[in-house]
C-alpha cells in the first residue's frame, strides 16, 4: 500500500512541477520593464555589488551603473534574470 502512496506522491510532485513551470513561463516570457530604482533596490535587497550583479548577468559593471541611473534599460535575458532575482525564484 505504501508503494502506491509513494507513486501517487511522485505523480503529484510531477504535476506540481509542470504547473509551476507553466506559471513561470507566463510570468517571465515578457517581464515588465524596470526602472533604475527597481534595479538598485533588487541589488541592495540581495546584498549584491554592481560588479557582482554584472558578473551574474554576464554584463559589465558600467551597464549595471547605467541601468541604475536610468541612462539605459535592461532587456532580454538580463531583464528576465533580474525579474527572477526580484521574485526570489531559484531553479535548480
Amino acid at each position: 500500500m505504501e508503494a502506491v502512496g509513494a507513486a501517487d506522491g511522485t505523480a503529484a510532485r510531477r504535476i506540481e512541477v509542470r504547473i509551476k513551470a507553466q506559471e513561470l513561463k507566463k510570468k517571465f516570457t515578457n517581464p515588465k520593464p524596470m526602472t533604475g530604482e527597481d534595479i538598485k533596490r533588487i541589488r541592495e535587497q540581495n546584498n549584491i555589488s554592481q560588479s557582482s550583479l554584472a558578473l551574474i548577468l554576464n554584463m559589465t559593471k558600467e551597464s549595471v551603473s547605467k541601468w541604475e541611473i536610468g541612462e539605459i534599460k535592461p532587456n532580454g535575458a538580463a531583464l528576465r534574470l533580474l525579474t527572477l532575482i526580484d521574485e526570489k525564484v531559484f531553479i535548480i
